[in-house]
């Protein structure tokens, strides 16, 4: 079922049938609105090496989000796994980087019971 939060990045600027590639801008003191990554993704940093405090939110509504900040260095890309719900704010410098997020699910993932 599609998701009504926001994007994962802020825009698109590739898409086929195995991937969607986006562009990130977060300014200084930007804030990522809440959204989910339903899948896969490598996080490649251009620029801004943060700080950033991400929040995870759990989606059940008696569990508590877990915060950690997330210090970005340029030039390294990093995979994430898929699945989480999640908001930030950019306490360092403009942060830029480019998101490759994979349109099928992972081999190695058990299917979702439904």
């Amino acid at each position: 079922m599609p998701d009504s939060h926001n994007p994962i990045a802020t825009t698109v600027i590739y898409e086929d049938d195995h991937v969607r590639v986006w562009n990130q801008v977060v300014p200084e003191g930007g804030e990522i609105p809440k959204h989910k990554h339903e899948n896969d993704y490598f996080l490649l940093n251009i620029t801004g090496d943060g700080p950033m405090d991400v929040t995870i939110h759990d989606e059940q509504p008696t569990a508590a989000d877990k915060t950690f900040s997330f210090s970005p260095k340029p030039r390294e890309a990093l995979f994430v796994p898929g699945g989480q719900l999640e908001t930030a704010v950019n306490l360092g410098n403009e942060f830029r980087a480019i998101l490759v997020e994979f349109k099928e699910p992972s081999a190695n993932k058990e299917p979702s019971a439904g």
